[in-house]
């Protein structure tokens, strides 16, 4: 499927955002900082994509498709879509569109974390306006993946506040109820299951239940192993009231929902 091209793209076509020169104009840079510009999105760890505030896609790089679709996805399938026929669900795309307009409004980037395919990501949106040369305001999106950790632990805890997002897609640990998500998440942490019976207010019994039960529907029997699941997740003890969306490789709106 070729990506469409949006009437607000102005005169710049589809297939040249590509290429160098044509992403130059849409950021306004001289040619130096063209070359910092490839080098930045050619990075393989770091996803990269342009977005108007009305949430066409203007641009993005193979590792931030992978991000999001959880395979290897050809950019010159969706650049060019729009927020809602990126095959995503309906709230997702409304959050994020919320999000661009508040960025519009205020000028002041916004911190997001997301749990998508059963890991903890993070997105840095920040607004590029609109001049002279191009008129139309774009949202610039840094999106990483951060396994549980220091770094993790510094974005949450640092001097930008972190938005939260109200959607999540388990992916492989969608098999798990909200309590086990709180238990694999403290296990993450690191903590005992008795300290955890004393956190959660349950007793040490019913805990070693729903470890185990983790465990089997996991398959994973050793605790180390469902603590290096819950840390590579980035797991957090909130992550289990949040509302889970389609739980197939493009968590699209036509998967089950589960509440």
């Amino acid at each position: 499927m070729k990506g469409r091209a949006s009437p607000c793209r102005g005169a710049y076509e589809l297939e040249s955002l590509h290429n160098g020169s044509a992403m130059t104009k849409i950021l306004h840079k001289d040619a130096m900082d063209t070359e910092l510009w490839n080098t930045f999105t050619a990075d393989p760890t770091t996803g990269v994509a342009l977005l108007s505030v009305e949430g066409d896609l203007l641009y993005i790089n193979e590792p931030s498709a992978r991000i999001f679709y959880n395979e290897n996805k050809d950019p010159n399938e969706i650049i060019g879509l729009t927020m809602y026929e990126l095959g995503f669900p309906q709230e997702w795309a409304r959050e994020r569109l919320e999000l661009f307009k508040k960025i519009r409004d205020t000028g002041e980037a916004v911190l997001l974390r997301t749990i998508w395919h059963g890991k903890q990501q993070f997105s840095w949106m920040s607004l590029i306006k609109g001049d002279e040369e191009y008129s139309l305001d774009r949202i610039l999106v840094i999106t990483r993946r951060i396994a549980a950790g220091e770094e993790s632990q510094y974005l949450l805890e640092g001097e930008h506040d972190v938005f939260q997002s109200n959607i999540m897609c388990l992916g492989e640990l969608k098999s798990l109820t909200p309590r086990e998500v709180e238990v694999l998440s403290l296990l993450g942490q690191g903590m005992t299951i008795k300290e955890i019976a004393t956190a959660l207010f349950r007793s040490v019994k019913t805990i070693e239940n729903h470890r185990e039960s983790i465990g089997r529907k996991l398959k994973k029997t050793r605790g180390i192993e469902l603590v290096v699941i819950a840390q590579s997740a980035g797991l957090r003890v909130d992550d289990s009231i949040r509302k889970r969306v389609g739980e197939d490789k493009a968590c699209n709106p036509d998967s089950d929902t589960q509440n």
